[in-house]
């Protein structure tokens, strides 16, 4: 099977390795890479009280931590020779998926496997690769 198009999801607690695993998986399929950092606001105020900050400040803060991972991203995929497209959303995950899903006629998605991603594995319309 060709995946001409990989949705990779990543969020503020996203382990750095799915980045280098992802790039070498869309050089192998030859697929363009559209990187996307989702902010969950739904997390934010839960997160925000047991770390004891600023909503403001922990928006800000994993807002920058997700630019600086696709940009850690976008240089792995540029030194592979790996097209990619940036993006950074908040809202709820699965409503933000299925829309890159349809907007962009994603193939195939790269998610780090978590307890709370079983939800995108199960309701894909697409397949999913848990890394």
């Amino acid at each position: 099977m060709k995946f001409k198009k990989t949705l990779l999801v990543l969020t503020h607690d996203a382990d750095a390795q799915i980045l280098i695993q992802t790039v070498q998986l869309c050089k192998h399929f030859g697929s363009k890479l559209f990187a996307l950092f989702i902010i969950e606001t739904s997390r934010m105020s839960r997160l925000a009280s047991i770390t004891h900050q600023k909503i403001d400040n922990l928006h800000k803060k994993i807002e920058e931590e997700g630019w600086r991972m696709l940009y850690l991203l976008e240089d792995e995929a540029v030194e592979k020779g790996v097209w990619t497209s940036l993006h950074l959303e908040e809202g709820n995950s699965m409503n933000i998926i299925k829309k890159y899903i349809e907007s962009y006629k994603i193939d195939l998605i790269c998610i780090e496997k978590k307890n709370e991603t079983k939800k995108i594995f199960i309701s894909s319309s697409v397949p999913v690769i848990g890394l």
